[in-house]
């Protein structure tokens, strides 16, 4: 395991936040270029959901394998070295795709190489948190991580847009660049005082991944709450993974509606983001999930009926604030209560859960959104959400307190 001084804990968590930010940041402003310049060139719902599944499926390959050296290896090198490769590879894949042949298959190809990457890197950066930063003080640095990701993110599709409308989507790739560059360095200026891992020994790779999904489905109250994780997430991934192609259909292709579309989320993801932050501790963790959800549901199913679209953005508003108070407040309840040497596996199951499920669902909602109108879709996804949510709180009332026999 590994630790840090009391004293230094507040600059190594300025300069891991500050890192994984500009990880961020850069992956933000690639994925919506991406996304957008696709949806522009062939306006498919099936090439929206072959674009989500290499943005998401490499992630589900890779992170039980990465969720093992998460617990096994420095986390801190395994963020430097999977971040500086990623972007070697994406600026090599960038250069053919402009150079030598404008296939929309090699953009693809970018979205997955970028989507390995961060299956490696979201797992460990989740783990490594923990290490350098008091347990008292948790729920306030995710929540301000969070908040600094959403001002990140309220940025990169303003820059994407801009970037795509006048440069051209190469010009990204150059930020991309920058930002990757400026994120190792900063993660190289982290210290972390190695030691010994204790009574762990170093697993095969096929065992420590039963060791991690054993240890997770084994206690009921962290399966229960892995599961309802998975079906809520299923029923997010269309407003997640379409809202691009349904903005473009019932709005129109203009790219300021398209950056207008993810500005007003992230600005919602601010809001809840901020609500995180000032709050030290988090009592009540299963009820706060369960009202993002509901929350969530709501604003899904009214951007699903018939309005204009400032009544779309401002319900893509509500949804923004709902979704960083989900992912942060269950990031803290793990790291508060699972053991530290399964944490990393955990973080990858979690992932695979979450936004790891998106291509799975994609394989229904992209060909369904070429059959019917995708606002029947985000209708009955949102009520259907309510309704996950209202069963899991109702379920999992006492979850904190099973969890914390965990560690």
């Amino acid at each position: 395991m590994t630790t840090t001084t009391p004293r230094s804990w507040k600059l190594n968590v300025g300069f891991f936040l500050a890192a994984q930010n500009f990880f961020l940041f850069g992956s933000s402003a690639v994925y919506f270029a991406i996304l957008w310049y696709i949806a522009l060139q062939t306006s498919s719902g099936t090439w929206i959901m072959l674009a989500t599944m290499a943005t998401t499926l490499p992630q589900i390959l890779i992170s039980l394998w990465a969720g093992i050296w998460s617990d096994q290896y420095s986390r801190k090198k395994l963020i430097v070295t999977s971040s500086g490769l990623v972007t070697f590879l994406t600026i090599l894949t960038a250069l053919i795709y402009f150079f030598i042949s404008r296939d929309l298959w090699l953009l693809l190809l970018i979205a997955a190489v970028r989507s390995l990457g961060l299956g490696v890197q979201t797992p460990a950066g989740n783990a490594l948190l923990p290490e350098i930063t008091p347990k008292k003080e948790l729920s306030r640095i995710n929540g301000l991580n969070q908040f600094v990701s959403s001002i990140l993110l309220l940025i990169s599709p303003i820059l994407s847009g801009v970037i795509l409308g006048r440069l051209g989507i190469i010009f990204v790739f150059v930020v991309d660049l920058v930002t990757a560059t400026t994120g190792i360095i900063l993660m190289l200026c982290i210290h972390v005082k190695q030691f010994k891992q204790e009574q762990q020994n170093q697993v095969a790779g096929l065992t420590g991944i039963w060791e991690g999904l054993q240890y997770t489905f084994s206690h009921q109250s962290l399966r229960n709450f892995m599961l309802f994780t998975l079906i809520a997430f299923m029923l997010v991934a269309p407003s997640s993974q379409l809202s691009t192609l349904y903005v473009k259909r019932t709005f129109g292709s203009a790219v300021w509606r398209l950056t207008l579309n993810e500005l007003l989320w992230t600005m919602g993801a601010l809001l809840g983001s901020f609500h995180i932050t000032i709050h030290k501790h988090l009592p009540h963790k299963i009820r706060l999930i369960a009202i993002g959800f509901a929350g969530s549901g709501i604003s899904f199913a009214v951007m699903g009926l018939p309005e204009p679209f400032w009544v779309y953005l401002l319900f893509m508003f509500f949804s923004g604030i709902c979704m960083p108070i989900i992912q942060a407040t269950s990031n803290i309840l793990i790291q508060e209560n699972v053991s530290p040497t399964k944490m990393g596996r955990v973080f990858s199951i979690l992932q695979i859960v979450s936004t790891g499920i998106y291509p799975i669902a994609m394989l229904v909602y992209g060909p369904l959104a070429d059959v019917i109108a995708i606002r029947y879709i985000l209708i009955v996804t949102g009520l259907l959400l309510i309704g996950v949510a209202v069963i899991f709180y109702k379920r999992l009332p006492q979850l904190t307190d099973k969890l914390k026999e965990l560690r």
